[in-house]
């Protein structure tokens, strides 16, 4: 597949790097020159470089022989000129990325964040909105690290980590009574991700991944952690995570704290947002916080633009009190030290929007795609083929790989967390959590070109 990526920033790099590591043939078009030079001495790319919304530069990046044009610079109008005029030039599909949420229209009925065809672009993410819809999952589990939703919602994959006095601490999967429709699928032991059997034994401070339907997860969290559902929330930054975010727990019901840094800004958001208290003020001010009482809220979430000043605050909430503590890491590197230093939840929007702008890069036979432990596994809603292996028997009949985990079943019958007694049927789709090193297994399984 031949693929323009404009924009080598956090997300170009990394969408760039996963698209050479498998052999398709991938054009960077940047500003800098010194940008290009770093990337091409690290992957095996073509280079352009100029504005990326320069006619003159998109046809000396062959756009209209592309598959995929994806327009990820730091500027919105950037990429959406961009990927308007390389659809106009003939390119197959274009994808832009924003971060303001100036383009969002509540009454779409696409996901918040996600819009197809939008001015005529067939994909426009919006990782901003995308972060923000993925707090307010975590904010309504009860202890969940992170929160992702297949299956139109119905099936989620919630990430616990478990403490000293858990329930399930020494006990093997196989003898854990877990609630109905509901698994384990994959622990991260230190840095090591794994796919545990059911002679495994989990121990303090392991992070695990759960499978289960929607509506039975805070059961199964419950068994695992000690977590509650957040009904006082405070957030730093009133960017557009921190304006989305306190919109829709506010809507929820949940008491909302909004710190903002600038003044103007404060005030229209106090207006636009009647339910929320907004306040001016610095979110690395200790002093500020112990003013707001961060100590009595149960989540709060550090949404700036800046990584240093996030983590900042996320300690500082912490020390006073504060029951969770989410930050926004824009440098996808340092997210396990903010782990380590005591963050609770680092969540990278630059993983966010390329997993989006990635899954649209597979065919139609894959779904979506999520990454999970810093890509040591992936995450795939898979349509079964007619005929493929994986189709026919019992899924305790069935010869599944070491590392390939089923962790759902989408038919015309419902969702269900698949027991030995189910049968995949052609056309049902089916969530797989893979370790990275078992791609082609996954493609054998399912008799598709996923990769």
């Amino acid at each position: 597949m031949k693929v323009v990526i404009i924009g080598m920033g956090e997300v170009g790099r990394y969408v760039a790097q996963v698209l050479c590591k498998e052999d398709h043939e991938v054009t960077a078009v940047d500003i800098s020159l010194d940008t290009l030079e770093r990337v091409s001495e690290r992957m095996d790319v073509a280079t352009v470089l100029g504005y990326g919304a320069s006619p003159r530069v998109l046809r000396e990046a062959r756009v209209d022989q592309a598959d995929l044009v994806v327009g990820c610079t730091d500027n919105d109008e950037i990429n959406l000129i961009a990927a308007l005029a390389s659809k106009r030039m003939g390119a197959a599909r274009t994808v832009a990325r924003l971060q303001s949420g100036e383009y969002e229209d509540s009454g779409n009925e696409d996901e918040d964040g996600l819009h197809h065809g939008m001015l005529g672009i067939d994909l426009v993410v919006n990782a901003e909105v995308l972060v923000a819809e993925e707090m307010v999952r975590i904010s309504r589990s009860h202890g969940a690290l992170d929160v992702h939703m297949f299956a139109g919602n119905r099936l989620e994959l919630a990430e616990v980590e478990i403490p000293q006095d858990s329930k399930v601490i020494g006990h093997t999967l196989a003898r854990l009574e877990m609630p109905d429709h509901t698994r384990v699928g994959a622990v991260i032991r230190g840095d090591v991700l794994f796919i545990p059997g059911g002679s495994d034994i989990l121990a303090a401070g392991d992070r695990v991944y759960l499978f289960g339907r929607t509506g039975q997860m805070h059961e199964v969290e419950d068994l695992f952690c000690h977590g509650k559902e957040a009904h006082r929330v405070a957030i730093y930054g009133g960017e557009t995570v921190g304006e989305h975010l306190a919109q829709e727990l506010s809507h929820s019901g949940v008491d909302t704290l909004l710190i903002c840094e600038d003044r103007e800004k404060a005030e229209r958001l106090s207006i636009s947002l009647p339910r929320v208290t907004v306040v001016h003020g610095d979110g690395t001010d200790m002093a500020k916080l112990e003013e707001e009482g961060l100590g009595g809220y149960d989540l709060y979430c550090a949404l700036t633009d800046d990584d240093e000043n996030n983590l900042m605050s996320g300690l500082l909430a912490k020390r006073l009190g504060t029951t969770r503590s989410a930050c926004i890491v824009h440098r996808h590197a340092y997210i396990e030290i903010y782990r380590q230093l005591g963050i609770d939840m680092a969540i990278s929007p630059r993983q966010i929007a390329a997993d989006h702008i990635l899954s649209y890069v597979r065919p139609a036979s894959v779904e979506s795609i999520i990454h999970l432990g810093g890509e040591a596994a992936e995450v795939l809603e898979v349509v079964a083929a007619l005929n493929s292996p994986i189709t026919g028997k019992p899924v305790s009949k069935l010869s599944i790989p070491k590392g390939v985990f089923l962790g759902g079943i989408v038919s015309t019958d419902g969702v269900r967390v698949p027991s030995g007694d189910d049968i995949i049927e052609p056309g049902d789709t089916v969530v797989v959590l893979a370790l990275a090193e078992k791609r082609n297994a996954v493609k054998k399984l399912f008799k598709r070109s996923l990769f």
